[in-house]
């Protein structure tokens, strides 16, 4: 049994997994089994003192399907598959996994289906790949492998490709030659367990292995890289007989993996595995152009399970940034979701601030000064977009939103080519939402300046710069911001009337954070809004409650009334199995059905068998998730119906 505790980045999980009566810690490292009575056999490593647990896995005779001979003590059986199997084609992947499925069932006295690790061979259609984990489930198998050869080649692509569409909830192994490097990318995809096995084939060579390459310890002229390790401390490896080397590399190579693997999950628990993984690829080209041709190919494998919500600081290092799924998916969604608040006659351009919010930091302030002394009530008919890299856009009312208050860029002035194209076409998506007599007012200078001019030819309204070529907060760049829009309020024009910016901000959330249309149902008009923007904000409508905005978060909260408006739109529900809820979580083994669309950190709105709303709350799992495991924390509850 696997069970996932909670915390998400992306497929990456935290838990433990019951095994023969044994609760092995996840994430964590397979070993090879030096004092086994079966050759090629493995432990389960321990990552925190490095020592073997009792857990034993043993491969299965390969390429000969003979009698099965099971040695005793065996905790998990790896089903045979055939040498070099990952370069066949997928007609014979196809017959490995029919074959290992002969075996389960001509063999169910000895070969236990709970206990058996499937091979899955890195070449087999998807069609083929879905029957036969259908039949494998059906006799109760839980567990699968994947063997890379540690180069992110095609074999290994194909690998990879085939991680997401394997179960949810069964254990994953990946085996093969896989550096400490690779560790953290592995892990972020999915693989619960890691061979370690090239501690071993490296320290037989005088190779020391380290968190950023290799290092061969006999290497002349070359120094040594000096070690804390409790195997090198002290040691002259270079003068030392190379029996005596080998088990101190080895013990060395062993902490090496302990030790990344450790910094993995702790990223993954603080909400900075994808940042970890990003860091590692500035020291791999490997790694960086597997990274990207991931993000290209698993997107939607990956977005599933990456968080909509989060307090954490999300560093956006370079372009293997760019297309972060956290980063895809906002500029996806501004594109579906937002909509302009009506009457914008107006949309100005600004540049983006270190400091988040936007709104809280020195420039924002200078610019809301001159943007409120040239226009003064006419103000709620100016939409300000902010231009940054490599989110795009972002409206002035979404500011406070996960991703746009956490992330931080290096501030250089300069624009790579890519960072220029992401945002004009944002740019330009953006203003195609706003009526073609507008005006747009662009406040930039820079690499801003730069993403205008490349996306000048595609914006059909008139397009004003303010004289900000220097530097958009001088003195002087001011004052022509000022002036420009003192200008426009005659030539447009701008009519003064109700300051409205809480009313836009909650719909212009809700239509992000739910869908587009759900801003007028949760926050209709006449609904009464008491509080300060962008602290806590209360909607009501006829003195209940529907919802409250948090300006922490940026998100709305729901309220049991708010959830039964959400309810109506088929959209971020959770079926319970049951009537009413008791305690603050719903766990997994409580839910029947759930949106597939739920992300983590999602409001969901949880209904009963008879569709009455019972609870309303934050999801802890992706939609598929919930649906798939029998256990952990699903949703953290809010409110409960009595």
């Amino acid at each position: 049994m696997l069970m996932i505790e909670r915390g998400h980045c992306g497929p990456a999980r935290v838990g433990y997994v019951e095994w023969h009566g044994k609760k092995i810690s996840l994430p964590t490292l397979l070993q090879l089994d030096e004092e086994s009575d079966s050759p090629g056999g493995y432990s389960i490593l321990d990552i925190w003192d490095g020592r073997s647990h009792d857990t034993s896995v043993h491969p299965l005779s390969e390429g000969i399907f003979t009698e099965i001979v099971t040695p005793p003590n065996t905790d998990l059986y790896l089903l045979p598959s055939l040498p070099g199997a990952s370069a066949l084609r997928e007609e014979t992947g196809h017959a490995i996994l029919r074959r290992q499925l002969e075996l389960l069932r001509e063999n169910e006295s000895d070969l236990n289906p709970k206990r058996a690790v499937v091979r899955i061979p890195n070449r087999v259609s998807l069609e083929d790949l879905s029957k036969a984990l259908s039949s494998f489930k059906s006799l109760g198998v839980r567990a699968a492998s994947l063997t890379l050869d540690g180069t992110f080649g095609p074999s290994d692509m194909n690998a990879i490709r085939l991680r997401r569409a394997l179960p949810l909830n069964w254990t994953y192994l990946a085996l093969g030659r896989i550096e400490p490097s690779h560790i953290p990318l592995l892990y972020y995809l999915g693989f619960d367990i890691l061979d370690t096995g090239l501690s071993y084939r490296a320290a037989a060579t005088d190779v020391r292995l380290w968190r950023d390459g290799i290092e061969n310890v006999t290497e002349k002229h070359i120094s040594p890289r000096y070690c804390t390790c409790d195997s090198c401390k002290g040691a002259n490896l270079a003068e030392m007989p190379k029996s005596a080397r080998y088990d101190i590399i080895a013990g060395h190579n062993h902490a090496t993996y302990r030790a990344v693997l450790s910094e993995a999950r702790h990223a993954m628990e603080t909400g900075h595995l994808r940042a970890l993984v990003e860091a590692m690829t500035h020291r791999s080209p490997a790694l960086a152009s597997a990274l990207r041709r991931i993000d290209a190919d698993l997107y939607e494998f990956l977005e599933a399970f990456t968080p909509t919500a989060g307090d954490q600081v999300l560093p956006l290092i370079g372009p293997e940034s760019y297309n972060a799924p956290a980063v895809r998916r906002f500029r996806e969604r501004l594109v579906d979701r937002y909509v302009p608040p009506p009457r914008k006659k107006l949309v100005l351009v600004l540049p983006c601030s270190a400091r988040k919010p936007y709104s809280e930091s020195r420039s924002h302030h200078l610019f809301d000064r001159a943007i409120s002394s040239a226009v003064g009530g006419a103000r709620r008919e100016v939409s300000e977009a902010i231009l940054t890299s490599p989110l795009g856009v972002i409206p002035r009312e979404l500011e406070r939103i996960f991703p746009i208050a956490n992330y931080d860029i290096p501030v250089t002035g300069d624009w790579d080519a890519e960072e220029l194209r992401l945002a004009a076409g944002a740019l330009v998506e953006h203003l195609s939402k706003f009526p073609e007599d507008a005006v747009v007012v662009a406040h930039v200078s820079g690499g801003y300046r730069q993403v205008m001019s490349e996306a000048e030819d595609r914006i059909v309204q008139t397009l004003i710069y303010t004289d900000s070529a220097e530097s958009a907060t001088s003195r002087d760049a001011l004052s022509s911001l000022e002036s420009t829009l003192t200008d426009m309020r005659d030539v447009v024009p701008l009519k003064s009337g109700p300051q409205v910016a809480r009313e836009e901000t909650l719909r212009a959330t809700a239509d992000f954070q739910f869908g587009r249309g759900t801003g007028q149902l949760l926050i209709p008009e006449g609904a009464n809004l008491r509080g300060k923007l962008f602290h806590l904000v209360v909607c009501e409508l006829e003195g209940v409650q529907l919802c409250s905005f948090v300006g922490k978060n940026g998100l709305l909260s729901l309220t049991l009334e708010g959830g039964e408006i959400l309810q109506k739109t088929g959209r971020y529900w959770v079926r319970f199995d049951g009537r009413r809820i008791r305690g603050g979580s719903l766990f997994a083994v409580g839910i029947s059905d759930a949106d597939p669309f739920i992300r983590p950190g999602d409001e969901v709105v949880v209904v009963n068998g008879d569709e009455e709303v019972v609870g309303v709350g934050k999801s802890e799992m992706s939609g598929r998730e919930m649906c798939a495991f029998d256990n952990g924390r699903a949703i953290s509850l809010r409110h409960t119906r009595e």
